[in-house]
């Protein structure tokens, strides 16, 4: 997928999504700051992981589903050093960059991928010359020095409302916000970006492999929280109960920037049937 470019288009569609001011002139975007962040990244992380099963070579075993990775475990076991966890190492995503080599990830399978960049003066993608990804874990000063702990889990699964007006990074009392990590933030999805730091710190932060295993993460503690009441907690905002000023963020709009273009907040709701209408396969998956 890296080699026919079908990967690198996962991260332009990323940067595109930030680029989108949804709704128009809003600080939300097509895919963050707003209510549209969770069922975005789930519609996202579906379509990886389809075309990983389709593009297994014949013969092999396709990949049963993308892993999560359960960072607010890391550092209690790993002795209070989240760095030392075997995730980090050649034999997974590799390890931390090299501060020899400008921070870049000199071992493990990504090695010799060249990241794509967005230059925001050219409005314009450019491959980085030099091969390897950018990490700095955990030591990045403008980043964050810490993984969020079980403690912001607690607290995270006390709020009981989706989300709330202004439907944005302001928004109080709102699910959705507290765990994208700007409700008191930076916290849980916005502070594991700040600590992998490098190339995980930017709008193409999927150059780095790990985003996907955050991203399933992030959206099994969505899951997780819709399933605690029954019926499943609802997304917000609903298409009656928002106007027009927040068209792009309401349940039933059209998602953008992504690889299908009929995904709705309404469409993703339920992970054991999702399904997209132009993928063969089985529907749904679950969390083990």
């Amino acid at each position: 997928m890296k080699t026919s470019g079908a990967y690198d288009d996962f991260i332009r569609r990323h940067m595109t999504a930030m680029n989108t001011p949804t709704p128009a002139g809003a600080e939300s975007n097509a895919g963050h700051s707003g209510p549209i962040f969770l069922p975005w990244h789930r519609a996202c992380l579906w379509e990886l992981e389809t075309m990983l099963i389709a593009a297994a070579p014949a013969g092999t075993t396709p990949i049963a589903g993308i892993p999560y990775w359960a960072w607010e475990v890391e550092a209690r076991l790993n002795a209070g050093n989240p760095r030392r966890s075997k995730l980090w190492t050649p034999a997974y995503l590799g390890g931390d960059g090299d501060m020899a080599a400008g921070n870049r990830v000199l071992n493990g399978p990504f090695a010799d991928w060249q990241a794509l960049i967005w230059n925001n003066s050219t409005r314009s993608f450019n491959r980085r010359t030099s091969a390897g990804l950018i990490r700095l874990l955990g030591r990045d000063s403008a980043g964050s020095s810490t993984l969020p702990d079980e403690n912001q889990i607690a607290d995270l699964m006390t709020y009981t409302t989706y989300d709330r007006p202004p439907y944005n990074k302001s928004s109080t009392s709102s699910f959705r916000n507290r765990l994208e990590g700007w409700l008191g933030g930076p916290r849980l999805h916005n502070q594991v970006h700040r600590w992998v730091a490098g190339d995980m710190l930017v709008g193409t932060s999927p150059n780095d492999p790990v985003f996907w295993l955050h991203h399933a993460n992030v959206d099994r503690l969505w899951w997780t929280w819709q399933s605690a009441a029954t019926p499943r907690r609802p997304y917000a905002p609903t298409n009656a109960s928002a106007g027009t000023s927040y068209a792009g963020q309401r349940a039933d709009d059209v998602m953008t920037s992504l690889l299908w273009s009929g995904w709705t907040p309404n469409g993703v709701q339920d992970i054991s049937t999702l399904h997209d209408a132009q993928t063969a396969g089985t529907p749904g998956y679950s969390y083990i």
